[in-house]
C-alpha cells in the first residue's frame, strides 16, 4: 500500500482509508498528506464534507484505499461548497511522529492519542521529554483534569482537532479564566 500512498500523497484528491478489520464498512475519508515507512498523515473530511482535523495512522493497519467513489464525489462536492479547508501541515521532522506532535503543540490543538490501539489520552501537548510525551487531559467537557505522562512509542494512532477535539477546545475552561 505503501507505493499506492506515496502516489496520493500532497494530491488534492479524496479517498477512502480502511483500517479496521472488525468493521469494514468504516472508512476515514481524506487527502494523503505526508508518508514514510511507520506512518501516514491525512487531512480528514466529515461525511458531511467539513474539516474534521487530522490522524498519524501506522501505515501497516491500512489493508484497503478507495478512489473515486460515488461517496467521494458527494464528500468532495459539500467540502467545496462549504468552502472548507485545511491549515498547512509544517513538518520540519523527517520523523512524522515527532513531527505531527510538534505540529498539534505549535498550534495548541486538542488531540486523542491511542495506546496499543486501546487505551487513549485526550487534552493539549505541554512537551516531549526523552521520548516521553506530556499531555494536559481534557475531560468530555473541557475540563482540564491533571497530566498523562506516555511513552512515545506506545502510540499508536493520533487524532488532532477532529469535530469532537475542536470542541473540547471550545470548552476549555482553564484557557478562558
Amino acid at each position: 500500500m505503501k507505493e499506492q500512498l506515496f502516489k496520493l500523497t500532497n494530491k488534492e484528491e479524496l479517498v477512502e482509508i480502511y483500517t479496521d478489520l472488525g468493521d469494514v464498512d468504516t472508512c476515514a475519508v481524506a487527502k494523503v498528506l505526508n508518508l514514510s515507512d511507520e506512518y501516514v498523515i491525512l487531512a480528514n473530511v466529515s461525511p458531511t464534507g467539513m474539516y474534521d482535523g487530522f490522524s498519524l495512522i501506522q501505515t501497516e493497519k491500512i489493508y484497503q484505499i478507495s478512489l473515486d467513489t460515488l461517496y467521494l464525489r458527494k464528500i468532495d462536492k459539500l467540502y467545496k461548497a462549504k468552502k472548507q479547508s485545511h491549515i498547512k501541515v509544517d513538518i520540519n521532522n523527517e520523523n512524522l511522529m515527532m513531527g505531527i506532535i510538534e505540529f498539534a503543540k505549535r498550534n495548541n490543538f486538542v488531540v486523542l492519542i491511542e495506546l496499543y490501539e486501546s487505551a487513549t489520552v485526550q487534552g493539549l501537548i505541554k512537551s516531549e521529554e526523552n521520548g516521553v510525551l506530556i499531555v494536559t487531559n481534557l475531560t468530555q467537557f473541557g475540563k482540564r483534569d491533571g497530566e498523562s505522562l506516555i511513552k512515545i512509542e506506545d502510540i499508536t494512532t493520533i487524532h488532532i482537532d477532529d469535530e469532537d477535539r475542536n470542541c473540547l477546545k471550545i470548552l476549555d475552561f482553564e484557557k478562558t479564566k
